[in-house]
């Protein structure tokens, strides 16, 4: 009996472990920060969609920020993002790095 109920309990995890819900929405789109640069620098996705940032520079910092939106905060590895909830045009960009200039279009 004993066995049968460790094993239950072993599926049991197992399968919350594989379907169970994640913090983090999966991304519709990603942006990769490398080489000073956004890219693809504009992008567009669903309304609902999500953006994932991901810093890929080398250690570089970067801020991901379209004030009073979203605001990755300085950071010079791992991944932002942002579900955007209202359709329409975002511009955003680097306050390290003031060139570095991005469009998300939501439809």
């Amino acid at each position: 009996m004993r066995r049968w109920i460790a094993g239950f309990v072993l599926a049991v995890t197992a399968t919350c472990v594989s379907s169970c819900g994640t913090e983090d929405p999966v991304p519709d789109v990603v942006v990769e920060i490398s080489n000073v640069q956004f890219s693809p620098m504009d992008v567009t996705v669903e309304h609902g969609g999500t953006v994932e940032w991901r810093f890929d520079d080398g250690g570089l910092l970067h801020h991901v920020e379209s004030p009073g939106l979203f605001d990755s905060g300085i950071t010079g590895d791992g991944t932002f993002r942002h579900t955007f909830e209202s359709v329409g045009v975002y511009e955003y960009s680097c306050s390290v790095h003031p060139y570095m200039i991005g469009v998300i279009t939501v439809l």
